[in-house]
């Protein structure tokens, strides 16, 4: 018999309602990979990548058909166990052959790192805090910060990547010593304008990261979006002055993650993971949009199951599509539901890569694993996406060829048996 859960309940696509799921193909990477695969509705694959990093979390499309795809940094310092789990650093962008077209890289990035459409980049990364900082970092478990007793405290960064050479990195900016252009157009530090009161790291995480902002996007005025696992909170940072002009927290959400606005009212669509939920001691997870009033407009959880169904204690996304439906990534087990506005689950999909890191980590980075318990086979991915066929230009062309391949090999034996 099976013994390895995820794989004994199927992997592949579980279900689809052809009448109510939306048209297109949804794009993923496992974690343990450094693939990055796009499914149509069928569940079967039509495109498939193998880039030269392990997966740095994950992978989108641009408007202009090629991947954006975040890797991770083959040479970044090794600052705390979870911190070989979660680390990017590599930003890349590839045709579809999966030739790299533009490449830049920070060593310190980690998580969301957002490939803008007029070809900036919106990214977070870690810094060691003072002695003086980190002792204003409150709550977390105490003695467990990293190596040294440091706190590292996150920063975001705005950058110009491209605008004189094609490969570029931080170092252009940071005193290292680069030459090939990359500017910085603006950078926020969490530590010098989150109030401690409000954004204090959850009793039951280690203080080694914080806030451990998670998303990063910009909202209809030019502000800054920014979703923290550690503290709970999303909040929206003002680009001209660096203040906190807005912000979520606990109950509403708890451990969230990519909060991104969806629409001109501002209303902002939530991954809410739900470890740690205050009065409930079932976790669950949903997916939420909440309105500027902080009002949520609309959820989904599996009621079938009391919420229990639906569960990812790290990671996730959710994307409103074009339709009204939504789909929804519980990441830990590598599951991609599609949702209507009603709640009706249309379509499911489990990631069928299901292995452990030892192809794609170092030796000292897989015994960190063994350490904190992330040495399993795995099929966890950070986020998913769908896009539309006129989203994906090279696609249908694609298609188009592959049909055609299939149906000479028809006729050709057809052929034979006449």
């Amino acid at each position: 018999m099976e013994q390895h859960t995820v794989r004994r309940r199927g992997l592949g696509l579980r279900g689809v309602d052809e009448q109510q799921v939306s048209p297109g193909y949804v794009l993923y990477s496992p974690l343990t990979s450094n693939t990055a695969h796009l499914v149509s509705t069928s569940g079967k694959e039509v495109h498939r990548w193998t880039l030269p990093h392990r997966a740095g979390r994950h992978s989108r499309i641009l408007p202009d058909g090629s991947l954006a795809y975040n890797g991770v940094h083959p040479d970044a310092p090794k600052l705390f166990p979870m911190w070989a789990k979660y680390r990017g650093g590599v930003m890349m962008q590839l045709d579809p052959s999966g030739e790299i077209l533009r490449q830049y890289s920070d060593p310190y990035a980690h998580h969301d790192q957002n490939h803008l459409d007029n070809g900036t980049l919106l990214y977070t990364v870690l810094e060691p805090l003072s002695a003086d900082e980190a002792s204003r970092v409150r709550g977390g478990i105490p003695g467990s910060e990293a190596p040294g007793g440091v706190v590292y405290g996150d920063c975001i960064k705005l950058v110009d990547p491209w605008s004189g050479s094609n490969s570029s990195s931080s170092a252009d900016f940071d005193g290292s010593g680069g030459t090939c252009g990359a500017k910085l157009l603006w950078s926020w530090r969490a530590i010098d304008h989150l109030d401690q009161d409000v954004f204090a790291a959850h009793p039951h995480y280690p203080r080694e990261h914080w806030p451990l902002i998670n998303s990063v996007s910009f909202d209809s005025d030019g502000n800054i979006i920014a979703s923290t696992r550690n503290a709970s909170a999303v909040f929206i940072i003002s680009r001209e002055s660096g203040e906190v002009l807005w912000q979520l927290t606990a109950p509403t959400v708890c451990q969230q993650h990519c909060a991104h606005q969806i629409n001109a009212a501002g209303d902002i669509l939530i991954l809410d993971n739900g470890v740690f939920r205050l009065g409930i001691s079932v976790p669950f997870s949903r997916a939420i949009i909440v309105s500027r009033d902080k009002q949520i407009k609309w959820e989904y959880k599996d009621t079938t199951t009391g919420g229990l169904g639906f569960f990812t204690p790290f990671m996730g996304s959710a994307q409103k599509l074009q339709d009204g439906n939504v789909l929804i990534c519980e990441a830990a087990t590598g599951r991609i539901i599609e949702v209507t506005e009603g709640g009706e689950v249309v379509w499911e999909f489990v990631v069928p890569q299901l292995q452990d890191y030892k192809g794609v980590m170092r030796t000292d980075e897989l015994e960190e694993m063994e350490r904190i318990g992330f040495s399993n086979q795995s099929n966890a991915i950070f986020r998913a996406y769908k896009y539309r066929l006129e989203e994906v230009p090279w696609l249908k062309e694609a298609l188009n060829r592959l049909r055609n391949v299939v149906a000479t090999r028809y006729v050709h034996v057809d052929l034979k048996v006449k």
